[in-house]
């Protein structure tokens, strides 16, 4: 098994925080406008606000897996490929 380095976890920490994270925070921005949108069905504004939330759940669970990574901690279930 390789060994992970100091500077691999840095860069998936990177990743995670420049990269993953605000494209879920962008996907949950998109989610709360259709959500809004009157033009919108009721079905399609729920499961909107059902995606933004998902998204937003996503960006912090990055953030949150950044931040172990930063502090030398492998996060459960994360995998380096």
């Amino acid at each position: 098994m390789a060994r992970i380095t100091r500077a691999r976890m840095n860069k998936e920490a990177d990743y995670l925080e420049n990269t993953a994270a605000p494209r879920s925070d962008k996907a949950a921005a998109s989610g709360d406008r259709a959500a809004a949108d009157p033009n919108n069905s009721p079905h399609t504004r729920a499961c909107a606000a059902r995606a933004a939330e998902s998204a937003r759940g996503h960006a912090r669970e990055y953030r949150e897996m950044a931040a172990e990574l930063r502090a030398g901690e492998i996060p459960e279930g994360f995998r380096f490929d």
